[in-house]
């Protein structure tokens, strides 16, 4: 949920600029990615997972918007394919288990929900490739 400037709501407040009390952006981005790294492990050589931005609403936090990107490295070729929901399996489920962790490494009693609004971008470095998915999608050449 996104509140405009213009309204107003008493029990929500949304924080796009770093945090000024306990919690600054670079600490919830940290919190979120050791959340991340424990229910969505990835291979070391392969993918990097990095958030680039964490919104917080809510005082205390109720909820977390992310904004990440999924690196692909030349470590890893060849990938199955270049989605990231694939790599990191973010179901509901797992949304929930990292709301768990993140809501444990911010010692809060209330339920933690995070969302990807926009999903999560992918970068592929250079020497990066993909298996092809079927064996017409390669072209003899």
């Amino acid at each position: 949920m996104e509140i405009s400037a213009g309204e107003q709501n008493p029990q929500v407040t949304t924080t796009s600029q770093p945090m000024s009390g306990k919690r600054s952006q670079l600490e919830l981005k940290r919190i979120v990615e050791a959340a991340l790294a424990k229910i969505c492990p990835l291979p070391d050589a392969a993918l990097w997972l990095v958030v680039n931005h964490v919104a917080a609403t809510g005082h205390p936090i109720r909820s977390l918007r992310v904004a990440a990107t999924l690196h692909f490295l030349s470590e890893g070729s060849p990938f199955c394919c270049g989605e990231p929901m694939c790599h990191l399996g973010l179901s509901r489920k797992r949304l929930d288990e990292l709301g768990e962790e993140v809501r444990l490494l911010l010692h809060l009693r209330h339920e933690v929900s995070l969302d990807f609004p926009s999903g999560i971008s992918v970068h592929c470095h250079p020497g990066v490739t993909f298996q092809p998915q079927n064996p017409r999608d390669t072209d003899d050449v």
